[in-house]
């Protein structure tokens, strides 16, 4: 086996817990933020409701980035040509947009500027969801270059899901900027963070499954 010609499996324990654990957090915190989304819109609580999902889905991001980075495959003489800079950027802006997305839902949920810090959060954890989709989906052009075809079917599966962050991602900007405002911003939040936990949920099985299938 030459050097550009190298074992599609890896084998690091401590990659293989990253991406199940980061896996299991993403979709574990999109299930929250979509239930407690539900339940806000429904006239349970809310806003206190709102600003808990908001910190849900900004852990969800934060253990997206961490399962997708552990997910990229070694080069290959075939992925090499595929551009590998920008993941690193695209999950680094992930990181941070979670980062933020935590800070602005326990500032909301004490009662500094709820309504305004909600209405923020929604724009940047939406950019943020944007991030992670671009960089599920180079992950997953990098997959395909070393992958024979029988594997189609889960690489539709992950650029569906890739393509739904986007979708989800730009529907959650807007509607923050219209809650921002001042249009039912509690309403439009809550409706941003049902999306976007569902959306974590969806992202957090196709390139983690992916990876764990070549390790397994």
């Amino acid at each position: 086996m030459t050097d550009t010609q190298m074992d599609p499996t890896p084998t690091d324990p401590n990659a293989i817990t990253d991406v199940r654990t980061g896996s299991m957090g993403e979709a574990s915190m999109g299930v929250g933020a979509a239930v407690l989304g539900i339940l806000g819109l429904i006239g349970l609580a809310p806003r206190a409701l709102d600003s808990i999902a908001c910190i849900a889905v900004g852990v969800g991001l934060l253990a997206a980035s961490r399962a997708i980075s552990r997910a990229v495959p070694a080069p290959t003489a075939d992925s090499a040509r595929h551009p590998r800079q920008a993941i690193p950027s695209s999950l680094a802006m992930t990181s941070l947009a979670g980062v933020a997305g935590v800070v602005l839902g326990i500032l909301a949920l004490i009662g500094i500027g709820a309504l305004a810090m909600l209405s923020a959060a929604a724009i940047v954890l939406g950019a943020g969801l944007i991030m992670a989709g671009g960089a599920r989906a180079r992950i997953e052009a990098l997959w395909y270059a070393r992958t024979a075809g029988d594997t189609r079917i889960m690489e539709d599966v992950a650029y569906a899901a890739s393509g739904s962050d986007v979708l989800v991602g730009i529907g959650a900007v807007v509607l923050g900027i219209l809650a921002l405002g001042g249009f039912a911003p509690i309403t439009l939040t809550l409706i941003a963070m049902l999306s976007l936990g569902a959306a974590i949920l969806l992202g957090g099985s196709t390139i983690t499954a992916r990876a764990v299938g070549h390790i397994d």
